[in-house]
């Protein structure tokens, strides 16, 4: 099959790929629907990288797709059914999984990070990590839930309230998504801070009160956020320390971003003043329902999030629009 291959060292290739096939009892094969391409995928392939991996790798993680052939022990799946996937199995023993904590899993192995991914025709996943969707979702859409289930983690954990007051930093599809949440969970205003203008426009058409430049946010806080904000989200990774500052007395602070590469600033003392909670994460916990019937319903409008549809042929094309800001959302499909 056709794939996308992180060989290390910053080289994707393009490539003739084995098919996956069956190995465990519970496993499926998933003939690959869409797949978006994350934000992780770019830190993957940067030199040095910024999020870890185990190259060779089929990269791709955000996918849906339709089971094309199950183990002997499938559970619900069975060939025909449409479905997303949760790419980061949890493991059910090791002690946070037992306590209660999957989030925190010690024994992940990540689907397009340390196993082959979905930028490829086909994909093999652990029958318990796969979610029918309806057949009436887009496919561009459905493969949002994945990042979507996500940030509803964070969400569930920031525990916005109606009338608070939020600040995303970054407008790539995690920050779009964190203010299209915050919006329809009442946040009010909604703040982002985007400096590529393009994105700011999808920050407003998914429902930002203000996307601003830096800039602009700086000669505009006083007037939009005169205490702060109550909910902070840090959808870049290299935006803690202006996050803290930005916050308001007892605000929530999300850190989501990941890049291993940032070193920042931090004035610890603001945290204490102003009695802030800290916290990051960033995948999913139990959150998989929850967004499936976000995205059914229509609650949220995530249409403009996704700019460029294309086929797995021109997937490096779609890295590199990704990595220019020329798009916000890169979905592949094969």
């Amino acid at each position: 099959m056709l794939a996308a291959v992180f060989h290390g060292d910053g080289v994707v290739l393009l490539e003739d790929h084995p098919d996956p096939v069956i190995t465990a009892p519970d496993e499926i094969i998933v003939r690959v629907e869409a797949c978006g391409i994350c934000g992780s995928d770019l830190q993957i392939a940067n030199v040095p990288p910024g999020h870890p991996s185990t190259p060779p790798v089929v990269l791709g993680h955000e996918l849906v797709g339709r089971v094309v052939a199950v183990g002997s022990s499938p559970g619900d799946a069975k060939v025909g059914l449409r479905v997303v996937v949760d790419p980061d199995p949890k493991c059910g023993t090791c002690a946070f999984c037992r306590a209660g904590r999957p989030a925190n899993c010690t024994n992940i192995v990540a689907l397009g990070v340390y196993r082959d991914g979905a930028l490829a025709e086909y994909v093999s996943a652990p029958a318990s990590c796969a979610y029918p969707i309806s057949e009436d979702v887009p496919a561009e859409i459905a493969a949002l839930v994945e990042p979507l289930a996500c940030v509803v983690n964070a969400t569930n954990r920031a525990a916005i309230r109606p009338g608070e007051s939020a600040v995303v930093y970054g407008a790539g599809a995690i920050g779009l998504l964190f203010a299209a949440v915050f919006k329809a969970s009442g946040g009010s205003p909604v703040v982002v801070l985007e400096p590529n203008e393009r994105r700011r426009t999808v920050a407003l058409e998914v429902g930002a009160d203000h996307a601003l430049s830096p800039e602009e946010f700086v000669s505009r806080r006083a007037s939009i956020l005169p205490l702060g904000a109550d909910v902070v989200a840090d959808a870049v990774g290299s935006s803690l320390g202006d996050a803290i500052e930005v916050a308001a007395m007892g605000a929530r602070v999300v850190v989501f971003g990941m890049n291993q590469n940032a070193v920042i600033p931090i004035r610890q003392v603001m945290i204490t003043e102003k009695s802030i909670v800290v916290f990051g994460t960033y995948i999913t916990h139990f959150t998989f329902p929850a967004a499936i019937r976000m995205i059914e319903s229509g609650a949220l409008n995530l249409k403009p999030i996704v700019s460029d549809v294309v086929p797995l042929a021109d997937a490096l094309d779609g890295l590199a629009r990704l990595r220019s800001g020329l798009a916000t959302k890169v979905v592949i499909v094969p």
